[in-house]
Protein backbone atom coordinates (compact mmCIF):
# COMPACT_ATOMS: atom_id res chain seq x y z
CA UNK A 1 0.00 0.00 0.00
CA UNK A 2 1.42 3.39 -1.02
CA UNK A 3 0.77 6.56 0.96
CA UNK A 4 -1.50 8.99 -0.90
CA UNK A 5 -0.04 12.47 -0.67
CA UNK A 6 -2.84 14.56 -2.23
CA UNK A 7 -6.09 12.61 -1.92
CA UNK A 8 -7.35 13.06 1.69
CA UNK A 9 -7.30 9.91 3.77
CA UNK A 10 -10.80 9.07 4.97
CA UNK A 11 -11.23 7.91 8.56
CA UNK A 12 -14.23 7.25 10.80
CA UNK A 13 -14.83 9.08 14.11
CA UNK A 14 -16.97 8.08 17.08
CA UNK A 15 -17.29 9.72 20.49
CA UNK A 16 -20.15 10.98 22.63
CA UNK A 17 -17.78 13.26 24.53
CA UNK A 18 -15.27 14.69 22.05
CA UNK A 19 -15.94 17.38 19.46
CA UNK A 20 -16.18 15.94 15.95
CA UNK A 21 -15.90 19.41 14.40
CA UNK A 22 -12.73 20.35 16.28
CA UNK A 23 -11.06 17.08 15.30
CA UNK A 24 -12.29 17.43 11.71
CA UNK A 25 -10.67 20.87 11.47
CA UNK A 26 -7.30 19.89 12.95
CA UNK A 27 -7.03 16.64 10.97
CA UNK A 28 -7.83 18.31 7.67
CA UNK A 29 -4.53 20.20 8.05
CA UNK A 30 -2.82 16.78 7.89
CA UNK A 31 -4.78 15.79 4.77
CA UNK A 32 -7.14 13.55 6.75
CA UNK A 33 -10.87 13.78 6.13
CA UNK A 34 -13.03 12.83 9.09
CA UNK A 35 -16.47 11.23 8.90
CA UNK A 36 -18.75 10.79 11.89
CA UNK A 37 -20.40 7.51 12.82
CA UNK A 38 -23.29 6.96 12.33
CA UNK A 39 -24.37 10.33 10.88
CA UNK A 40 -22.24 10.22 7.73
CA UNK A 41 -22.82 6.55 6.90
CA UNK A 42 -25.46 4.07 5.88
CA UNK A 43 -25.50 1.41 8.59
CA UNK A 44 -26.52 -1.28 6.11
CA UNK A 45 -23.48 -0.74 3.87
CA UNK A 46 -19.87 -1.90 4.07
CA UNK A 47 -17.00 0.61 3.75
CA UNK A 48 -13.84 -1.34 2.84
CA UNK A 49 -12.00 1.86 1.82
CA UNK A 50 -11.87 3.12 5.44
CA UNK A 51 -9.11 1.51 7.46
CA UNK A 52 -8.56 4.02 10.29
CA UNK A 53 -10.85 4.88 13.22
CA UNK A 54 -10.56 7.65 15.84
CA UNK A 55 -12.80 6.70 18.75
CA UNK A 56 -13.85 6.82 22.37
CA UNK A 57 -16.05 3.98 23.64
CA UNK A 58 -17.20 2.80 20.21
CA UNK A 59 -20.25 0.52 19.93
CA UNK A 60 -19.48 -3.06 18.94
CA UNK A 61 -21.99 -2.88 16.06
CA UNK A 62 -19.96 -0.12 14.39
CA UNK A 63 -17.18 -2.45 13.28
CA UNK A 64 -19.45 -4.49 10.99
CA UNK A 65 -19.40 -1.60 8.52
CA UNK A 66 -15.59 -1.35 8.51
CA UNK A 67 -14.10 -4.81 7.88
CA UNK A 68 -10.72 -3.44 6.75
CA UNK A 69 -9.91 -1.40 9.85
CA UNK A 70 -6.16 -1.55 10.57
CA UNK A 71 -5.69 1.33 13.03
CA UNK A 72 -7.97 2.17 15.96
CA UNK A 73 -6.72 5.37 17.56
CA UNK A 74 -8.00 5.97 21.09
CA UNK A 75 -9.13 9.48 21.99
CA UNK A 76 -7.55 9.00 25.42
CA UNK A 77 -4.54 7.51 27.15
CA UNK A 78 -6.56 4.40 28.04
CA UNK A 79 -7.73 1.73 25.60
CA UNK A 80 -10.00 -0.39 27.83
CA UNK A 81 -13.04 1.28 26.22
CA UNK A 82 -11.96 -0.44 22.98
CA UNK A 83 -10.63 -3.83 24.07
CA UNK A 84 -13.34 -4.53 26.66
CA UNK A 85 -15.68 -5.29 23.74
CA UNK A 86 -15.19 -7.30 20.51
CA UNK A 87 -13.21 -5.38 17.90
CA UNK A 88 -11.79 -6.27 14.45
CA UNK A 89 -9.01 -8.87 14.33
CA UNK A 90 -5.47 -7.94 13.29
CA UNK A 91 -6.01 -4.34 14.31
CA UNK A 92 -3.36 -1.94 15.61
CA UNK A 93 -4.76 -0.19 18.70
CA UNK A 94 -3.01 3.08 19.47
CA UNK A 95 -3.12 4.92 22.79
CA UNK A 96 -3.06 8.70 22.80
CA UNK A 97 0.13 10.30 24.07
CA UNK A 98 0.03 14.07 23.91
CA UNK A 99 2.01 16.59 26.02
CA UNK A 100 -1.21 18.54 26.51
CA UNK A 101 -2.93 15.52 28.08
CA UNK A 102 0.11 14.63 30.19
CA UNK A 103 0.38 18.22 31.44
CA UNK A 104 -3.29 18.22 32.50
CA UNK A 105 -2.88 14.91 34.33
CA UNK A 106 0.26 16.02 36.14
CA UNK A 107 -1.40 19.33 37.09
CA UNK A 108 -4.37 17.47 38.61
CA UNK A 109 -2.13 15.09 40.53
CA UNK A 110 0.11 17.84 41.89
CA UNK A 111 -3.00 19.71 43.05
CA UNK A 112 -4.28 16.52 44.72
CA UNK A 113 -0.95 15.78 46.41
CA UNK A 114 -0.71 19.29 47.81
CA UNK A 115 -4.31 19.15 49.06
CA UNK A 116 -3.43 15.99 50.97
CA UNK A 117 -0.11 17.29 52.21
CA UNK A 118 -1.52 20.64 53.36
CA UNK A 119 -4.46 18.95 55.12
CA UNK A 120 -7.31 20.35 53.03
CA UNK A 121 -9.49 17.40 54.06
CA UNK A 122 -9.23 18.42 57.71
CA UNK A 123 -9.79 22.12 56.94
CA UNK A 124 -12.84 21.29 54.85
CA UNK A 125 -14.38 19.38 57.77
CA UNK A 126 -13.38 22.12 60.21
CA UNK A 127 -15.18 24.67 58.03
CA UNK A 128 -18.43 22.70 58.34
CA UNK A 129 -18.00 22.73 62.14
CA UNK A 130 -16.88 26.40 62.13
CA UNK A 131 -13.81 25.20 63.94
CA UNK A 132 -10.67 27.37 63.73
CA UNK A 133 -7.46 25.38 64.12
CA UNK A 134 -4.08 25.66 62.45
CA UNK A 135 -2.56 22.33 61.37
CA UNK A 136 1.13 21.92 60.63
CA UNK A 137 1.85 19.87 57.49
CA UNK A 138 4.34 17.00 57.51
CA UNK A 139 7.79 17.99 56.31
CA UNK A 140 8.01 17.49 52.56
CA UNK A 141 10.85 14.98 52.76
CA UNK A 142 8.83 12.92 55.26
CA UNK A 143 5.69 12.89 53.10
CA UNK A 144 6.43 9.69 51.21
CA UNK A 145 4.68 9.23 47.87
CA UNK A 146 4.24 5.96 45.99
CA UNK A 147 3.24 6.06 42.33
CA UNK A 148 1.76 2.90 40.84
CA UNK A 149 2.49 2.67 37.13
CA UNK A 150 5.56 3.98 35.33
CA UNK A 151 4.95 5.63 31.97
CA UNK A 152 4.81 9.05 30.35
CA UNK A 153 2.48 10.58 32.94
CA UNK A 154 4.49 9.21 35.87
CA UNK A 155 7.62 10.80 34.42
CA UNK A 156 5.80 14.15 34.17
CA UNK A 157 4.68 13.89 37.80
CA UNK A 158 8.10 12.93 39.16
CA UNK A 159 9.68 15.85 37.31
CA UNK A 160 7.20 18.27 38.94
CA UNK A 161 7.14 16.81 42.46
CA UNK A 162 10.83 16.13 43.04
CA UNK A 163 11.82 19.84 43.19
CA UNK A 164 9.28 20.24 46.01
CA UNK A 165 11.33 17.86 48.13
CA UNK A 166 8.95 14.90 48.36
CA UNK A 167 10.32 11.38 48.73
CA UNK A 168 8.99 9.43 45.72
CA UNK A 169 8.82 5.69 45.09
CA UNK A 170 7.54 4.05 41.91
CA UNK A 171 6.06 0.61 41.36
CA UNK A 172 5.61 -1.08 37.99
CA UNK A 173 4.53 -4.51 36.88
CA UNK A 174 7.93 -5.17 35.25
CA UNK A 175 11.23 -5.42 37.08
CA UNK A 176 13.58 -2.67 35.95
CA UNK A 177 16.64 -0.85 37.22
CA UNK A 178 16.96 2.93 37.46
CA UNK A 179 19.78 4.97 38.95
CA UNK A 180 17.78 8.04 40.03
CA UNK A 181 14.41 6.50 40.92
CA UNK A 182 13.34 4.34 43.86
CA UNK A 183 11.76 1.72 41.62
CA UNK A 184 10.03 -1.51 42.63
CA UNK A 185 8.82 -4.11 40.14
CA UNK A 186 6.58 -7.16 40.11
CA UNK A 187 3.80 -8.34 42.39
CA UNK A 188 6.27 -9.43 45.09
CA UNK A 189 7.47 -5.83 45.55
CA UNK A 190 4.09 -4.07 45.50
CA UNK A 191 3.58 -4.10 49.26
CA UNK A 192 7.20 -3.02 49.88
CA UNK A 193 6.77 -0.01 47.60
CA UNK A 194 3.61 1.07 49.44
CA UNK A 195 4.80 0.38 52.97
CA UNK A 196 4.63 3.45 55.23
CA UNK A 197 3.79 5.84 52.39
CA UNK A 198 1.78 8.99 53.07
CA UNK A 199 0.23 9.17 49.62
CA UNK A 200 -0.59 6.42 47.14
CA UNK A 201 -1.16 7.53 43.53
CA UNK A 202 -2.56 5.05 41.02
CA UNK A 203 -1.94 5.55 37.31
CA UNK A 204 -2.60 1.91 36.49
CA UNK A 205 -4.52 0.87 33.36
CA UNK A 206 -7.36 -1.63 33.38
CA UNK A 207 -6.00 -5.11 32.60
CA UNK A 208 -6.64 -8.62 33.98
CA UNK A 209 -3.41 -8.27 36.00
CA UNK A 210 -4.43 -4.96 37.61
CA UNK A 211 -8.05 -5.83 38.41
CA UNK A 212 -8.58 -5.13 42.15
CA UNK A 213 -4.81 -4.95 42.64
CA UNK A 214 -5.38 -2.29 45.33
CA UNK A 215 -7.37 -3.46 48.34
CA UNK A 216 -7.43 -3.51 52.11
CA UNK A 217 -3.95 -5.07 52.38
CA UNK A 218 -2.46 -2.19 50.41
CA UNK A 219 -4.38 0.47 52.36
CA UNK A 220 -3.22 -1.03 55.66
CA UNK A 221 0.38 -0.91 54.42
CA UNK A 222 0.25 2.89 54.20
CA UNK A 223 1.10 5.00 57.23
CA UNK A 224 -1.53 6.09 59.78
CA UNK A 225 -2.15 9.50 58.16
CA UNK A 226 -2.30 8.57 54.48
CA UNK A 227 -4.21 9.39 51.31
CA UNK A 228 -5.18 7.69 48.08
CA UNK A 229 -5.35 9.38 44.66
CA UNK A 230 -6.72 7.50 41.66
CA UNK A 231 -6.48 8.84 38.11
CA UNK A 232 -5.79 5.47 36.48
CA UNK A 233 -8.81 3.18 36.23
CA UNK A 234 -11.51 2.39 38.79
CA UNK A 235 -11.31 -1.37 38.17
CA UNK A 236 -7.82 -1.45 39.71
CA UNK A 237 -9.30 -0.75 43.15
CA UNK A 238 -11.59 -2.89 45.29
CA UNK A 239 -14.21 -0.20 45.90
CA UNK A 240 -15.70 -1.94 48.97
CA UNK A 241 -12.23 -2.13 50.53
CA UNK A 242 -11.67 1.55 49.74
CA UNK A 243 -14.94 2.55 51.42
CA UNK A 244 -14.06 0.39 54.44
CA UNK A 245 -10.61 2.01 54.69
CA UNK A 246 -12.12 5.49 54.48
CA UNK A 247 -14.87 4.86 57.04
CA UNK A 248 -12.58 3.11 59.53
CA UNK A 249 -9.73 5.64 59.55
CA UNK A 250 -7.31 3.24 57.85
CA UNK A 251 -6.60 6.08 55.41
CA UNK A 252 -7.37 9.75 55.99
CA UNK A 253 -8.88 10.58 52.63
CA UNK A 254 -9.09 9.96 48.89
CA UNK A 255 -9.22 12.03 45.71
CA UNK A 256 -10.89 9.98 42.99
CA UNK A 257 -11.28 10.80 39.31
CA UNK A 258 -12.11 7.28 38.06
CA UNK A 259 -14.53 4.59 39.21
CA UNK A 260 -15.40 0.98 38.54
CA UNK A 261 -18.63 2.06 36.87
CA UNK A 262 -19.01 5.49 35.31
CA UNK A 263 -20.96 7.62 35.90
CA UNK A 264 -20.66 6.73 39.56
CA UNK A 265 -23.92 5.23 40.82
CA UNK A 266 -25.96 7.76 42.80
CA UNK A 267 -26.38 5.17 45.56
CA UNK A 268 -22.61 4.77 46.06
CA UNK A 269 -21.50 5.51 49.61
CA UNK A 270 -18.54 7.44 48.19
CA UNK A 271 -20.88 10.39 47.61
CA UNK A 272 -21.64 10.56 51.35
CA UNK A 273 -18.11 10.48 52.75
CA UNK A 274 -16.64 13.76 54.00
CA UNK A 275 -13.08 12.53 53.47
CA UNK A 276 -13.47 12.01 49.71
CA UNK A 277 -13.19 14.43 46.79
CA UNK A 278 -14.86 13.18 43.59
CA UNK A 279 -14.35 14.43 40.04
CA UNK A 280 -16.06 12.98 36.92
CA UNK A 281 -13.06 11.58 35.01
CA UNK A 282 -11.65 14.99 34.12
CA UNK A 283 -8.02 14.77 35.30
CA UNK A 284 -7.04 14.80 31.65
CA UNK A 285 -9.49 15.94 28.97
CA UNK A 286 -8.50 15.20 25.38
CA UNK A 287 -8.18 18.23 23.14
CA UNK A 288 -7.94 18.25 19.35
CA UNK A 289 -4.29 19.31 19.08
CA UNK A 290 -1.93 19.61 16.12
CA UNK A 291 0.44 17.28 17.98
CA UNK A 292 -2.16 14.48 18.24
CA UNK A 293 -3.16 14.99 14.59
CA UNK A 294 0.47 14.75 13.49
CA UNK A 295 1.02 11.54 15.46
CA UNK A 296 -2.02 9.96 13.81
CA UNK A 297 -0.85 11.04 10.35
CA UNK A 298 2.63 9.61 11.02
CA UNK A 299 1.12 6.27 12.08
CA UNK A 300 -1.07 6.15 8.96
CA UNK A 301 2.00 6.77 6.81
CA UNK A 302 3.96 4.17 8.78
CA UNK A 303 1.23 1.59 8.20
CA UNK A 304 1.13 2.39 4.48
CA UNK A 305 4.89 1.93 4.28
CA UNK A 306 5.10 -1.19 6.48
CA UNK A 307 6.96 0.64 9.25
CA UNK A 308 6.63 0.46 13.03
CA UNK A 309 3.68 2.29 14.58
CA UNK A 310 4.16 4.56 17.59
CA UNK A 311 2.20 4.11 20.86
CA UNK A 312 0.80 0.77 19.72
CA UNK A 313 -0.45 -1.37 22.61
CA UNK A 314 -0.04 -5.08 23.13
CA UNK A 315 -3.63 -6.19 22.43
CA UNK A 316 -3.42 -9.28 24.67
CA UNK A 317 -2.03 -7.30 27.63
CA UNK A 318 -4.23 -4.26 27.16
CA UNK A 319 -1.44 -1.66 27.44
Amino acid sequence: MTALQYIPIKIVFYSKWDSFYKWKKVLLKKNIKLYQWPDDFNKTKIYPNIYVALVWDPPESMWKSFPKIKIIQSLGAGVDHIISKPYPNDTNIIKLEDPDLSAQMSEYIIMAVLMCHRKFFQYSNNKIKRYWKQLAPTKNNEFNITILGYGTIAKFIIKKLKPLGFNIKVWGRKKRKFKNIQYYGGSDELKVSINNSSCLISLLPSTPETNNIIGITEFKSLNRDSYFINVGRGSTVNENDLIYALTNSIISGAILDVFNKEPLNRSSKLWELNNVYLTPHIAGITNATDYAALQLRKNIDALNNNKKLKNKINNSRGY
